[in-house]
This record gives C-alpha cells, sequence and structure tokens, in this order.
C-alpha cells in the first residue's frame, strides 16, 4: 500500500474528544495509565462510519487532526492486525472483520438486545412506530438495538448509528435519569462540544428536563427532524449505577403528541422497567 506522506496541522479535535470520559467521569489527560497511542488507533477506527466507509491517509489526519506520518503508522499497525482493509484503491482503507467482531462483541456482551428486541418489536408494531436502544458513548448516543414497523417513514438509522447526546430523545432521557452531580459534570462537557450552539441545546434540554420531571419521559416534537416526532425514556439499572434509554417515533403525520404521550409513552415506560434488570453490574460482567 503505497501512500503520501505530509504534514497535515493538527486541528485538534482529537484531543479535544478524548478529554472526556465516556461516562463523564475525569478527563483522560489526567490519567497516568492512559495510553496515548491505543486513544488514536481507536480515533482512526472511529472515523469510518456508513456516510465515510472508504477513506485515504490524508482524509485520515484531516479529520483527526493527527499528522501523516503518525497516520501512516496506526495505519499500517490497524491493517497487520486486520482492523483495517484495503478499500476501492490501493491507497484507501476501509474497516476490516477485526472491527465488526468487536462491535458485535459489544452488543451482544450481556444479553440487553437479544433480550429486548422482540419486546422492542410489540411497542413498533402496535403503535407502527420505531423503537432504538442505545446507551452513551462520549458526546453520542450508539444505537445497540433497532427495530422498525414495516409501514412507517424510513429513517438512516440503525445499529452503530450515533446521535448527538444534547439533540436527541436518547441523549435526553439519559440526561435526565442522571444523578445532578454526573448531569452537571456532562453539561459542562457538552456545552464545552457545543461551542456557539450551545444556548439552543440548553434551551432544547431543559425543556425535556421539565417534560421529564413532570411527566416521566422526553418528547422531541420535530426538533431532530423537522418530520419526525418522537418519545424517550431512560432505561436505569436497579442500583442506578447504570444508564441506557429507549426512544420511539415516526412521521409526524400519523404520529401525533397526543398519541405519544397518551399511548406510546406508557408502553415505552413499561418496557424500559421490563429490561433494566439487564443493566444489573452482575449481569454486564457475566
Amino acid at each position: 500500500m503505497k501512500l503520501k506522506t505530509h504534514a497535515v496541522k493538527p486541528r485538534g479535535r482529537v484531543a479535544e474528544a478524548r478529554g472526556i470520559a465516556p461516562e463523564g467521569g475525569v478527563t483522560h489527560a489526567k490519567d497516568p495509565m492512559f495510553v496515548t497511542a491505543l486513544a488514536r488507533g481507536l480515533d482512526i477506527l472511529r472515523c469510518f462510519t456508513p456516510a465515510r466507509q472508504d477513506l485515504g491517509t490524508s482524509e485520515i489526519a484531516r479529520i483527526t487532526g493527527l499528522a501523516q506520518p503518525t497516520v501512516w503508522r496506526l495505519c499500517r499497525t490497524l491493517s497487520l492486525l486486520g482492523y483495517l482493509v484495503p478499500g476501492r484503491t490501493p491507497d484507501r482503507l476501509r474497516v476490516g472483520a477485526g472491527v465488526l467482531m468487536l462491535g458485535h462483541a459489544a452488543i451482544t456482551r450481556n444479553g440487553i438486545s437479544g433480550f429486548a428486541l422482540p419486546l422492542m418489536r410489540q411497542v413498533a408494531e402496535e403503535f407502527d412506530t420505531s423503537v432504538s436502544l442505545a446507551e452513551r458513548h462520549g458526546m453520542s448516543m450508539v444505537v445497540v438495538q433497532r427495530i422498525e414497523a414495516r409501514n412507517i417513514l424510513r429513517m438512516n438509522m440503525h445499529v452503530g448509528s450515533a446521535l448527538e447526546l444534547g439533540n436527541s430523545s436518547l441523549g435526553w432521557a439519559y440526561l435526565a435519569a442522571l444523578d445532578p452531580a454526573s448531569r452537571t459534570r456532562t453539561l459542562q462537557q457538552l456545552k464545552e462540544h457545543a461551542g456557539t450552539g450551545w444556548d439552543k441545546v440548553r434551551r432544547d434540554i431543559d425543556q425535556a428536563m421539565d417534560d421529564y420531571t413532570h411527566h416521566g419521559f422526553v418528547l422531541n416534537l420535530g426538533k431532530s427532524h423537522r418530520d419526525i416526532n418522537a418519545i424517550g425514556v431512560p432505561v436505569i439499572s436497579p442500583d442506578g449505577s447504570r444508564v441506557m434509554s429507549l426512544t420511539s417515533g415516526g412521521a409526524k403525520s400519523t404520529l401525533s403528541r397526543e398519541k405519544l404521550v397518551a399511548k406510546v409513552a406508557p408502553a415505552l415506560t413499561t418496557l424500559a422497567q421490563t429490561i433494566s434488570p439487564m443493566l444489573s453490574q452482575q449481569d454486564l460482567a457475566s
């Protein structure tokens, strides 16, 4: 694989992303056990998405902010290990089977995805909606299970899709279930991440928190997608140590606010309560 090597000025995006602990803990820069080389390799793998399946090293350097020679060495290592394979041309790359194996292990690690799927399908088919289950990763909520009713408006969303923590019913439901100290830390991270867009993000989060306080769920009425209405509820482990979230949504034309509140919300809340025992620390470790 013959690749050009020329310097690309780091943009700081990777360092900023690594400064945010997945569950809102201390920044990695303060952790003496943090391995920068490993983090950079994972940063490269995260460059590949359904919209960016095939990348050259120059594109990877631009996305990550890493220097081109560093990108080349890391890509070479990942290629030798089977996590990256040649793309459409010799100077491009795509993810290999090794990444798929890791993803499958993550999704099935505690059986919650398989356990939840038939219950999610019941809700989706009864109300002609989609139902997604997600967990937090950094400033995103990553979908680990999803089902859609046959006749609904299709979205470009699937297992592995990442939605913004501060701009989705999945994210708002997650935030609503955090203890005050954890929520404060996470909101500060979101503020730094959102930059100039923080004011709108904060207004939407405040509205969602108010919805959750009064009703036990959050509403997303055309905010993330102008044609989609959705509702979200947290899935909280029995000891309160783990939080995931569920969302159910569909086209505005067929899924009104009234239907969401009166029919979908009770079903989704029951679903969350049913699968929450699967989030216990003991189950996660097994």
